[in-house]
């Protein structure tokens, strides 16, 4: 009786063994051997997506951004020439101007020269200088634009103070007079002039 129950369990999983067999694929079918390829190769092709084709699109990202940065980098760059050109065509087309606008407000003082100027416009007016003086930097703006005040005595007439103030008004040099103060000389009864006033300068 034991043997039988033997046997029969045997049997039982001869029986599962064989169907499991008849599931498994033939491999020697020419289609199992296809399916199998096919399958073999998507496979092959998802690590390969996994391991090098996902590094590479990442590269191809990174380049394209970096595409985009200098992109954007070189229209701002030629905005900036093109500004650049504007003010180089407009500089051009004031630099004939420009010595006399340095001449009109210096980069400094110059005040020598400016003592000279007004000695060289009194003789052409007809008044005989006294005395000359300069002194006194004032600063107007923060930094930018400052004036210092001269002081002459000069002595004459009418006319050549007419002379003198509009000589002095239409010189290279701004000038501004302040004060006009007119007395009688004490050794020839001639009228004596003390003109005060300011030039400027940027600094």
């Amino acid at each position: 009786m034991k043997l039988t129950i033997n046997k029969l369990f045997n049997k039982v999983n001869k029986d599962k063994y064989s169907k499991y067999l008849e599931l498994m694929p033939d491999f020697k079918k020419q289609k199992t051997q296809k399916f199998t390829t096919v399958v073999l190769t998507l496979i092959a092709i998802i690590i390969l997506a996994i391991f090098a084709i996902n590094p590479t699109l990442s590269t191809i990202a990174n380049l394209q951004k970096q595409l985009d940065d200098a992109k954007f980098v070189a229209e701002k760059l030629e905005k900036k020439i093109n500004s650049l050109s504007v003010l180089q065509t407009k500089y051009n087309n004031i630099q004939n101007d420009l010595p006399m606008v340095y001449e009109a407000i210096p980069k400094t003082p110059q005040a020598p020269k400016l003592t000279g100027q007004i000695q060289s416009i009194l003789n052409d007016s007809g008044l005989q200088l006294v005395t000359i003086q300069a002194s006194n930097i004032v600063e107007i703006t923060r930094g930018k634009f400052y004036s210092f005040n001269f002081d002459l005595t000069s002595t004459g007439d009418f006319q050549a103070m007419a002379n003198f103030l509009k000589k002095i008004s239409t010189m290279q040099r701004i000038t501004d007079i302040k004060s006009i103060n007119i007395s009688t000389s004490s050794t020839d009864n001639s009228l004596q002039f003390n003109i005060q006033g300011h030039a400027f300068y940027k600094n």
